[in-house]
């Protein structure tokens, strides 16, 4: 019977701190933000509180000079709790610590990619070593402008849009001749990009402006646009 009895009081104290347990978790996760604090502080409460009653004698370990088995578990269980409390305590604030670190990481790239403007990006057949040495010219020397993912055409017909582009992708070439005393426009033999280019400057019929002058006069100020192709 006493066995009995003994194993009923183990368990009994045993379930009064698991209920303790859950009360203290109950209330760490309504306070999340204190939730560090409210754990380390029922840890803290639970061990020194522990040892201050054993240490006065209120929790007497001895009884009929035989070691009480059910306050000996008693004890030992509490003591355990309270440092299951204080680790779970330090894995919580690490675990929330990187948590907001990806989280600041993620909104900082987010600002990052907001503010970064986007830049003009040539691909497919657009994309050449001459396009983008002679483009890189024409913006400096005030011909074009980069407009967000496009470029801008800000001097000069589109005939003369024309022009530079057929020079860059076809091989077109300005023809000087004698008779006539002016240059005319002789076609290469590639083919001209017309629907990447009317999407890469935003506008349209740039291959039909090129095609209305083949074999005519070169457009005016072709001589500059030339000038973009030399070294």
């Amino acid at each position: 019977m006493p066995e009995i009895f003994t194993e009923m009081a183990i368990t009994q104290i045993i379930l009064l701190q698991i209920c303790a347990l859950i009360f203290i978790l109950v209330l760490a996760t309504m306070f999340k933000r204190h939730q560090r604090i409210i754990l380390w502080s029922a840890a803290i409460l639970i061990f020194t509180g522990t040892l201050l009653l054993v240490g006065l004698g209120t929790i007497d370990l001895i009884k009929d000079n035989r070691p009480d088995i059910v306050v000996i578990a008693g004890v030992f269980f509490a003591l355990f709790l309270s440092c299951a409390l204080a680790c779970g305590a330090e894995k919580l604030h690490a675990k929330n610590r990187e948590k907001d670190k990806q989280t600041v990481q993620t909104k900082n790239s987010q600002a990052e990619g907001q503010d970064m403007p986007e830049k003009v990006v040539l691909s497919g057949r657009l994309d050449t070593p001459l396009a983008r040495t002679v483009f890189a010219k024409a913006i400096e020397a005030g011909y074009m402008e980069e407009d967000s993912s496009h470029y801008r055409w800000r001097k000069g017909t589109k005939a003369l849009l024309a022009y530079m582009c057929g020079r860059i992708y076809c091989g077109d070439m300005p023809e000087y001749s004698e008779l006539d005393r002016k240059s005319f426009w002789k076609f290469g033999n590639g083919l001209f990009p017309d629907t990447e280019l009317n999407a890469l400057f935003e506008q349209t019929g740039i291959g039909q402006s090129r095609q209305n002058r083949r074999d005519m006069a070169v457009p005016s100020n072709a001589g500059d646009v030339d000038k973009l192709f030399s070294d």
